[in-house]
């Protein structure tokens, strides 16, 4: 008899000097502010996380960072390139008060098929990040629980297809830093029907 299917959890990384400048990172990086270190200690003491949870993180380091905290001394992250956030290409580094001007950004920003010069459109993303949650989730036992660290594009397409609709970035605000999105492990199911 097989026990309780396990819980997927997806985690954005703690605040960057980055965010609270209000710049766009993409595949850039930037440290993690102070405050940031100690709510993400707290959040992986609250997730209360038991050595039979499995713990996956984009390789970029503030979210990598973020993963190590939240996991404690009982978890080890595993960095996972399949997981980084969006590579917007050309925006990357732009201010977002830059790309409010920018009569380019809301395709960009908005629709699946449009790719910025040298990056990814959410349509690349959203197969890149799906394809590996799917696959995590076949390989791990029914039981394990799924804690993924990553970003903020990452997580609102997940949060959409899980929550039975599509992500419109009009309509959602970014998730704060450490948002947790919380679901049965058997609801990634849904994300086959998406890529």
């Amino acid at each position: 008899m097989s026990g309780t299917p396990g819980r997927f959890l997806m985690v954005r990384h703690g605040k960057t000097t980055a965010n609270a400048g209000a710049i766009l990172m993409g595949r850039t990086d930037a440290p993690l502010l102070p405050e940031s270190l100690e709510q993400a200690g707290r959040l992986g003491r609250t997730l209360a996380l038991d050595t039979t949870a499995v713990i996956y993180s984009s390789d970029q380091p503030r979210a990598l960072r973020t993963a190590h905290l939240i996991s404690g001394p009982a978890l080890r992250p595993i960095p996972d390139e399949q997981l980084r956030e969006r590579h917007f290409g050309r925006y990357t580094l732009t201010p977002f008060s830059d790309l409010a001007q920018d009569p380019d950004w809301p395709a960009v920003d908005t629709r699946y098929d449009v790719r910025p010069d040298g990056g990814e459109s959410l349509h690349d993303v959203e197969t890149r990040v799906f394809t590996r949650l799917l696959d995590l989730h076949s390989t791990l036992t029914r039981e394990t629980t799924l804690i993924v660290v990553g970003h903020s594009t990452c997580w609102r397409l997940v949060e959409a297809v899980l929550n039975h609709r599509r992500h419109d970035p009009f309509d959602e605000p970014i998730p704060p830093p450490l948002t947790v999105l919380e679901h049965p492990r058997t609801a990634l199911d849904v994300l086959r029907e998406h890529i």
